[in-house]
Formats: structure tokens, sequence, C-alpha cells
């Protein structure tokens, strides 16, 4: 039902010129729609099918851009604005920049706790992590590998292919004061790391390669760089979920809008740092999604094995097993954010 419905808005919205007046309605409209859906995903309680309600709210948005559509021709093609995304790589390398570099340093230690909350609550605190040696396979900002440290861990290492990002991690390590020789970040390509065969303990990647051209080459730099017995936390897209396509119909209908004027108006609306870095993520990046049976069927092909699932440990985390309470948790979250964690075997 609401998959048709999603068709249907993602062809009124195609039907809308992407001027600056007719943008900002449509980004309006789809921030309205992302959050309005969000109060259903974490409502253990429906009175109705969330299909029906998740119909609703569409059908809402599509009423929206077809009013929207009687309006359009007072600008016609004028004022049009100019895409500024190009292939998948070159379109996160953008987007990724400008929404890791925008946390506050109070909302940037938020991070850090949550992080560090993530890892006790899957058993990776209290003594799991200490004296390893680790790797973050696209650090972002670098808010991971502090959490790392608290946990135990001796020394990170974090790697990211955004100048802006490294030197915001750089920036934020030396103010709260942690020596470089524990925490290091390096600007580099995820495909080609910068240090050598099984040298590391523990190995992440969180929510980057599901945004790749070829994770599996990405994937087997990760293999080279563990230690035999070494560890791996993925964390990537799943499918089939409400959730999953919603965020997919959203990147689609604002594909050729540029990115700094969808993340320019989030900060208009001084959406909280967290869901503004949420949204600017799910309004514009596309993402490779998987299931279970097919990200260890990866892994496994390259030697990993011994998986175990994560958990977020958030209500707003798409956790296909977040609750034994919610009787449509299948339905909304589908194969849910695939956490996992495995292990490099033995030769």
């Amino acid at each position: 039902m609401y998959l048709k419905d999603l068709e249907e808005l993602k062809v009124i919205a195609d039907s809308i010129p992407n001027t600056r007046m007719m943008s900002c309605f449509k980004v309006s409209a789809l921030i309205t729609l992302n959050m309005r859906c969000e109060l259903i995903m974490i409502n253990k309680n429906l009175d109705e099918h969330p299909y029906k309600l998740v119909s609703g709210l569409i059908r809402d948005a599509i009423l929206d851009l077809t009013k929207l559509k009687e309006i359009s021709y007072i600008e016609g093609a004028r004022d049009l604005l100019i895409s500024d995304k190009g292939s998948l790589e070159e379109n996160h390398h953008k987007l990724f920049q400008k929404l890791w570099t925008n946390f506050s340093p109070d909302d940037y230690k938020t991070r850090i706790e949550r992080f560090t909350f993530r890892l006790k609550i899957n058993g990776l605190g209290d003594g799991w992590l200490k004296g390893l040696k680790c790797i973050d396979f696209g650090c972002g900002h670098g808010n991971f590998e502090h959490a790392l440290i608290r946990s135990g861990a001796s020394y990170a290492y974090g790697v990211d292919y955004g100048r802006d990002n490294i030197k915001y991690a750089i920036k934020a390590r030396n103010e709260i004061g942690v020596d470089p020789c524990q925490i290091e970040f390096k600007e580099e390509s995820v495909y080609k790391v910068s240090k050598g065969d099984n040298e590391f303990d523990f190995a992440i990647q969180n929510g980057v390669f599901h945004h790749l051209e070829n994770q599996d080459a990405a994937y087997k730099e990760v293999f080279r760089v563990l230690k035999p017995g070494g560890w791996f936390w993925v964390y990537t897209e799943g499918s089939a979920g409400i959730v999953h396509n919603l965020f997919e119909a959203s990147a689609y209908i604002l594909r050729e809008i540029p990115h700094d004027y969808i993340i320019s108006h989030l900060d208009y609306l001084n959406i909280k740092t967290e869901k503004r870095y949420h949204l600017g993520d799910l309004l514009n990046a596309i993402y490779k999604q998987e299931t279970w049976d097919s990200i260890t069927n990866r892994l496994s092909k390259l030697g990993f094995g011994n998986f175990r699932r994560l958990v977020g440990g958030f209500p707003t985390d798409a956790e296909h097993d977040v609750t034994t309470e919610d009787l449509y948790v299948k339905e909304k979250y589908g194969e849910g954010d695939l956490r996992l964690l495995a292990q490099k075997l033995e030769l």
C-alpha cells in the first residue's frame, strides 16, 4: 500500500521544477514526512498497521506537493538550482565533509558518550578492548576513536578521505587533550591504508562501506590489516523496512537539489545537531542495502566468521529486534540496521 504511494510521491515531485522556491517546499515536505514517520517507528503500541499509518502520511505529502505544483508556473524555469552531485563517491565525499564538521564541542562529546555506551551494551566495554590496537575505516570526525580509548583500547587509528573531516578530528582530539600517540588520524582511502598486514586487533566500519562503489575492495583491505583472530565491527544498511524505503525515496526525490541548499535549509530551521545530521544524511546519501545473509556471505568469502549480531541501543535505531513488544517490528525495520561482530579466522 505505502510503496505505491511512495512511487506516486516521486512522480509528483519530479513534475515540479527545482527552482529555489520549489526546492524549499520539497525539502520541507520531506523533512516533515520523515519526522512524522519516525513517531510511528518508535511507537510500540500502534492502534493501526504501520503500512496504513505511513500511507496516510505519504498521502499528506502528495497533497502538499500537488498544491505546490499548482503554483510552480509562477516561477517557471527561471532560477533553477544546479546540482552539485556527481558520482556516488564524489557525492558522499562532499556531503559528509559538510555534515561531520558541523558539530559543536558539546555535541561532539555527546557522540563520544553515545558510542561508548554502544560498545558497553554489546559487551565490548569493561576490559574487552583493553590494550587493543584499533583502526576505523571512514572515521568521519573521529568520535568513535575516543569511545575506543575510553573503553580500554591502547591505540586508535582513524582514516577518512575527507580532508575537512580529518582536520576537525585532529582539532577535537587536541581540544579534549588526548595524546596523539593514543589517537591518530590520517587522510587516506579505505581502499588503501598505509599500515602493514596483520597489524590491528580490532577494526571498524561504522556506516561507511554501504556508500562505496566497490565494497568488496574495502572489506579486503580491512581483512589485510587485521591480525588473524582479530575482530571487526560492522554497521551497514539493512533492507525491506519502511525506514529503508522512505530513506531511498527521499534521496531520489532530492537527487538534483544541491547538498548546500538542503543542509543550509536544515541549519536555518535550527534543528538539533544530531537530528540535523540524520536528516542531512537520509535526504542526500545513497545506500547499498544488505540482508543478514548477504553481508555474512560477503564477509565469509573473505575469511571472516564467528558472526554475532550487535544492537544499537537507542529508540531511534532501525533495529529488527529493537523490542519483542512491538508487533510490527519486521514491517517497520525489515532486516534492520545490520550491526555485527565478525572475526578474521585463523589460517
